[in-house]
C-alpha cells in the first residue's frame, strides 16, 4: 500500500552546496541500497536539469535529479523522483509519485504504489524546500505492475536529504 507521512519539524541540516564538474549545484543526497547493493547519490540542480519544486492545485509536486556520487553525471546513468504531496496537514497525503532509474541503458520505473515515501522533516521558507526522509521504491521495466513490496523488480530504499529552490 502506498502510504507517506509529512511531519513538519525543525530546520533540516543540509551539507553546503557544491559545485560539481558538469556546472551543476549538488543540493543534497540520497544513500541506501539499490537491490541490496550499498549506493550513494548526489541530488543536483542547474540548468537543463528537472530538479525544483512547485505549487500545484494539489499540493507541492517536487522533482529530484541524482546521479551516482562515484560516477559521471549523465542521462545513461541518473535517477529521478518526482511526488506530489499535500502539505495542508501535519500528517499530509501522497498524491502521486514517480521513480526513474536509467543505468546501463535501461530504464525502469516505479509509480504510486510501488514508492513509500517517509518525510521526516519538511519545510518551505521563501523559495527554498527542505526535505529529509526516507524513500523505497520497486521499479520495473515500463508499466510492471509491482508494488512496494513485490519480489520482482529491482528495489531501492534510500535515506535523502535536500535543499531545493522553487521552479520559475
Amino acid at each position: 500500500m502506498f502510504r507517506s507521512a509529512l511531519l513538519l519539524s525543525a530546520a533540516l541540516a543540509v551539507p553546503a552546496a557544491a559545485q560539481t564538474a558538469d556546472d551543476a549545484t549538488t543540493i543534497g543526497s540520497l544513500d541506501g541500497t539499490l537491490d541490496g547493493v550499498q549506493v550513494a547519490y548526489v541530488i543536483v540542480d542547474g540548468e537543463d536539469l528537472p530538479t525544483g519544486w512547485s505549487e500545484t492545485d494539489t499540493g507541492i509536486e517536487l522533482t529530484l535529479r541524482a546521479y551516482p556520487a562515484d560516477g559521471p553525471q549523465g542521462e545513461d546513468d541518473s535517477l529521478t523522483v518526482t511526488v506530489t504531496a499535500d502539505p495542508s496537514s501535519r500528517q499530509g497525503e501522497m498524491q502521486s509519485g514517480e521513480v526513474t532509474l536509467t543505468r546501463n541503458g535501461d530504464t525502469l520505473t516505479a509509480t504510486d504504489e510501488a514508492i513509500d515515501l517517509t518525510v521526516n522533516s519538511l519545510e518551505v521558507t521563501g523559495d527554498s524546500l527542505l526535505i529529509e526522509g526516507n524513500i523505497r521504491a520497486t521499479m520495473g521495466p515500463g508499466e510492471a505492475d509491482l508494488s512496494v513490496v513485490s519480489d520482482e523488480g529491482v528495489t531501492l530504499s534510500a535515506d535523502l536529504q535536500a535543499t531545493v529552490i522553487r521552479d520559475e
